[in-house]
C-alpha cells in the first residue's frame, strides 16, 4: 500500500508496537510477551534483521534486545519495499513491511513465496475480502483477525512450504492416527488353479 492512508496505518502501526511490553511470564504489570524460543533462535533474528538493513530495508522499530538474557526481544518493524529479499521464515517478532500501489498488487505480493501459512485481509468492506478469500495462497485467510495463533475452532496449517498440515479443531484425531488398510482371511490358502478354455 503506499499513500498517506498507508504512511498514517504504519505510524500508528509503529506506535502501538513501542508500547508492548515485553518481560518473563511473572513480570508485574503482565507482559504482551515473553521471549523467542532460544538465545540462539534470538541472534538469528538480530543477524536477519541487520542483514536486511544491508540489503537497503529501513527500520521503522529496531528490534532489540530487552534485559540480560538474548531471547527476550522487543518486536521491530522493518520496510523492505526497495531492499533485496529472500523468501525465507522468520520465526520471530520482526515484521517486514512491503509497500505496493494497489490491491491487486497485495495479493501478488502475499502470493510471491513458497511459503503460504496464513493471510489476512483488512477492510470493512466485505466485498474487497470475499474476491482475495479465493485468490489468496494461505492455509487460513482470515476477515479483520490476526494472523497469529492456531485457532481451535478450524484447522490450520500451510499450502506451501510451512505449517504442518491440518491439525486442530476436529481434523485433530487425523494428526493422531496412522490410517492403514487390512483385507484378511482366516486360513492360508494357495490361489485355485483356473481351467481356460482353450
Amino acid at each position: 500500500m503506499e499513500g498517506t492512508e498507508a504512511t498514517q496505518f504504519v505510524i500508528r502501526l509503529v506506535e502501538m508496537t513501542r508500547g508492548l511490553r515485553v518481560g518473563p511470564y511473572t513480570g508485574d504489570p503482565e507482559p504482551f510477551m515473553g521471549p523467542v524460543i532460544s538465545d540462539a533462535a534470538a541472534r538469528r533474528l538480530r543477524d536477519t534483521q541487520e542483514q536486511l538493513v544491508q540489503r537497503g530495508a529501513i527500520p521503522l522499530l529496531e528490534m532489540r534486545t530487552v534485559g540480560p538474557r538474548p531471547a527476550m526481544l522487543s518486536p521491530g518493524i522493518i520496510d523492505v519495499t526497495n531492499a533485496a529479499r529472500e523468501d525465507t521464515e522468520v520465526f520471530g517478532p520482526l515484521l517486514q513491511v512491503v509497500r505496493v500501489r494497489d490491491f491487486d498488487a497485495a495479493i501478488k505480493e502475499a502470493n510471491n513465496t513458497r511459503f503460504g501459512l496464513a493471510a489476512a485481509v483488512f477492510s470493512d468492506d466485505r466485498a474487497i475480502y470475499e474476491p482475495a478469500f479465493g485468490r489468496l495462497r494461505a492455509g487460513v485467510v482470515n476477515w479483520n483477525r490476526p494472523t497469529t495463533g492456531a485457532s481451535s475452532a478450524l484447522p490450520f496449517g500451510g499450502v506451501g512450504d510451512s505449517g504442518n498440515h491440518r491439525p486442530s479443531a476436529y481434523f485433530a484425531a487425523d494428526y493422531c492416527s496412522y490410517p492403514v488398510a487390512s483385507m484378511e482371511t482366516g486360513k492360508l490358502e494357495m490361489p485355485k488353479q483356473k481351467v481356460l478354455g482353450f
